[in-house]
């Protein structure tokens, strides 16, 4: 069947046939397949045929899905968002220069978001890029949000020394509190 099919089928058939024709993007995997699987995410009314398209485009596992995926971050749903999300922890670091992308945006719930990822997928960069938000990001969500991920995987002396330097540059209660806990975390108090 040709791609053009699927996308109708897809969008047209019934549940059954959206789960076969989504399998079949799948295994394409091309960019029109890709496409395809995360615009579903925004109109499909089944949950099965939802968590079927955020299983495949992860198991896809290219910087395009990663790529694709960015836009739904911005959607109104919560459910959208979050399976954007869950979609870039399962991509780990196939989606790392996305998620160095996010952190550099002007937005910061895109930014929060992409801290988030950071702090399930634990990739190589995951730590560097975290001490870099708690440095230099302006947002105190986004930073105590990175605080909490670095008390969850950091340990090194570089850690202490950025969660110790993120009090001065805030006068956050919370974010005090954050950094405690996450010191305590690391082993350092």
């Amino acid at each position: 069947m040709n791609t053009d099919n699927l996308v109708t089928r897809l969008k047209e058939g019934s549940e059954k046939e959206r789960l076969a024709a989504l399998r079949h993007l799948e295994r394409q995997g091309d960019e029109t397949a890709i496409n395809a699987l995360v615009d579903l995410l925004t109109y499909e009314d089944s949950r099965l045929v939802q968590e079927a398209a955020v299983a495949a485009l992860i198991r896809i596992n290219t910087p395009q899905v990663a790529e694709a995926v960015v836009r739904l971050l911005e959607s109104a749903d919560p459910w959208v968002r979050n399976a954007a999300v869950e979609i870039l922890q399962g991509l780990g670091e196939t989606a790392s220069d996305v998620i160095g992308y996010l952190l550099q945006s002007s937005d910061p719930d895109l930014r929060l978001f992409a801290v988030n990822v950071l702090g399930e997928v634990k990739y190589r960069k995951a730590v560097s890029l975290l001490q870099e938000v708690v440095n230099n990001d302006s947002n105190v969500n986004v930073v105590a949000a990175a605080v909490e991920c670095l008390g969850e995987m950091g340990s090194r002396i570089t850690d202490v020394r950025c969660l110790e330097n993120v009090r001065r540059r805030f006068k956050d209660p919370f974010l005090h509190y954050a950094v405690a806990e996450a010191l305590k975390k690391i082993g350092h108090m």
